[in-house]
């Protein structure tokens, strides 16, 4: 239970942070792209989606309008106009990124929790990214740069995964 508490709150701390640096600041992400600032925080709050997904599928579903929510109105709290935009921009991302990464991570997972986390967050990332673009900036300029960003985050991501399965394998019950 403790471990969910955790990985609930650095999932909508994340997102509220990600949206807050996307609604601020533009960073260099490599390559010589760049993207909206939240990028590597939403690439680790995609792999945290499955991490809470694995433990309580349905935590992880309730948890997208619950960080949606909470950026939104820490946005309007705080005075963060450009917020309000990045916010639903984030929430139908979100849940249109969470079906589709529901779906591949689903069956994957009972196979190789690992390659779950690696396949849905990269079809998961693209989708995010191209939906996120089109509404909060309505341009697709960050895109490359976008992906790219994610895509460490999200290596960083299985990597630890990876490393966490190694050191603590998954014993089924019998």
């Amino acid at each position: 239970m403790k471990r969910l508490v955790v990985l609930s709150a650095g999932y909508v701390g994340l997102a509220i942070l990600a949206n807050w640096l996307a609604s601020k600041y533009v960073w260099p992400v490599g390559f010589g792209y760049v993207a909206p600032a939240g990028v590597y925080a939403i690439g680790a709050v995609l792999v945290l989606r499955d991490w809470i997904n694995q433990l309580s599928p349905k935590l992880s579903v309730g948890l997208i309008p619950v960080a949606s929510l909470a950026s939104y109105g820490i946005g309007e709290i705080a005075g963060w106009s450009a917020l309000e935009k990045i916010a639903l921009a984030s929430v139908a991302a979100f849940m249109v990124s969470e079906g589709v990464e529901w779906a591949v991570f689903a069956p994957i997972r009972q196979h190789s929790f690992t390659a779950g986390v690696a396949l849905s967050g990269t079809v998961g990332l693209l989708l995010d990214s191209y939906v996120f673009l089109s509404l909060a900036f309505g341009s697709l300029a960050f895109f490359r740069g976008q992906v790219v960003g994610k895509a460490e985050a999200l290596a960083v991501g299985v990597a630890l995964t990876a490393a966490r399965r190694a050191a603590i394998p998954v014993v089924e019950p019998a």
